[in-house]
């Protein structure tokens, strides 16, 4: 009776052990999500980016794995490991055996950071910024690593074609965001290449900044292209008005002004004020990754982006997601302020306007987008693509009409009227309308 016993047991315990290790994983943490930067420079030194920083004051960064180093072929020799004292100048040149040995073309990673580094453009000091006035990449890539410390960031020095080329088409990059174009947004030819093949072949997202002007946003050769995701400006945390002097008619809207690293020569401090669109859009692509690395823990999803077949972000569990279906969900949550947040003398010292309630999609779009918790964006967007949470927040008729009008000029505007234009005369239908 009592062998009888033990074997009834065992064979419960046996099959309990079995269901426990089949059933779906909550969380993964082996998921990694990485943005690619296509800019001018950045300092590693600075301690925004390593551990004791800001953003990771509570812990040290530890997105990039020795299989990522693997998976992207970063051997010991290039593994930098930099001399952090607090003096750049002393640190900096303490390391110039290991600078000297830093090759164009070839991919880096910083030891205790989660940024990787190539560069297409060496100038005076290859991946950081030559001096005090290239410094617009530091500002960048921090804009998306406050809004999602565990992006893994794949900077790209250098904007050029070949930047281009490298980061739409690497296939471990998930996101790539530029701010940088022609001043005006005027309706020329000129755009990014290869944004097309990375967002509708590889399946990746783009996120392109509006011009720091009024100019209509569509012919803008970063924001206008239907493919890409425009951003322009909002005073988040400041008048809660909508920028002037950043585009108009673009996707969404993010925050124009924030306090980051900006520096060339320095390994601590960081500058308020820093405003413009080449901000608000690494950061709502930060916030995007925020929302796919969730989902991607959610799924069991570990890697980039599946290219067998349909192009999809995030799968597992019987559940599959896209950066078309992404890209929606982010539409259904980002947020509408209201006027009654609007601040009057902080908008006149910003030039900001207020958003009014009943048409706020005439002057945001399909609204802000922003990592902070308040405004449960993050939250929404996973809720809208069914992996946690329940939908509290849609777009009304009037949006959706808006927004598909404005997709509809996009499309005809690059599709048959930009010869030049990737998508000319393909008419893909890529696009998930509301």
């Amino acid at each position: 009776m009592k062998n009888a016993l033990q074997t009834t047991t065992f064979l419960i315990l046996a099959l309990f052990t079995t269901l426990l290790l089949a059933r779906p994983t909550a969380a993964n943490t082996d998921s990694r999500v990485i943005v690619s930067v296509i800019d001018s420079g950045i300092n590693p030194y600075h301690d925004f980016f390593n551990a004791g920083g800001e953003i990771y004051a509570n812990s040290a960064p530890s997105s990039v794995t020795p299989a990522i180093l693997s998976e992207l072929g970063i051997d010991s020799n290039h593994i930098l490991t930099l001399t952090r004292t607090g003096d750049f100048s002393a640190d900096f040149a303490a390391d110039q055996a290991l600078w000297s040995q830093v090759n164009a073309g070839e991919l880096y990673w910083f030891a205790g950071t989660n940024v990787l580094a190539i560069s297409f453009a060496p100038g005076s000091r290859i991946i950081m910024p030559d001096d005090s006035g290239d410094t617009h990449g530091v500002g960048t890539s921090a804009a998306v690593l406050r809004a999602n410390p565990e992006a893994i960031m794949l900077f790209v020095e250098g904007i050029s074609d070949t930047s281009e080329a490298y980061a739409f088409n690497h296939p471990a990059v998930d996101i790539v965001s530029t701010s940088y174009g022609l001043p005006g947004s005027l309706p020329v030819p000129d755009h990014i290449n290869n944004s097309f093949v990375g967002v509708v072949e590889q399946g990746k997202l783009h996120f392109g900044a509006a011009d720091n002007s009024p100019a209509t946003a569509p012919q803008d050769g970063t924001a206008g292209p239907w493919w890409s995701i425009g951003v322009a400006g909002f005073e988040e945390h400041s008048s809660e008005g909508r920028q002037l002097s950043s585009g108009t008619l673009m996707d969404f809207v993010g925050d124009f002004t924030q306090t980051l690293p900006y520096c060339a020569d320095c390994e601590s401090g960081q500058q308020s004020g820093v405003g413009g669109t080449s901000f608000a859009t690494p950061r709502s692509a930060g916030t995007a990754s925020k929302i796919l690395l969730e989902t991607r823990r959610a799924l069991g999803h570990t890697g980039g982006i599946d290219t067998n077949g349909t192009p999809t972000m995030a799968a597992g569990n019987g559940q599959s997601v896209t950066n078309w279906q992404l890209r929606r969900a982010m539409e259904e949550a980002a947020y509408f302020p209201s006027v009654y947040d609007y601040d009057l003398i902080g908008g006149l010292l910003d030039m900001a306007a207020p958003v009014l309630d009943p048409v706020p999609w005439a002057t945001v779009g399909w609204g802000v987008i922003t990592p902070d918790t308040e405004h449960e964006v993050v939250e929404q967007a996973l809720a809208q693509l069914g992996i946690a949470g329940t939908v509290t927040r849609t777009k009304d008729f009037a949006t959706c009409q808006f927004m598909s009008v404005l997709m509809q000029a996009r499309k005809a505007y690059w599709d048959t009227i930009v010869v030049p234009s990737e998508s000319w005369m393909s008419f893909d239908d890529s696009y998930i309308s509301c």
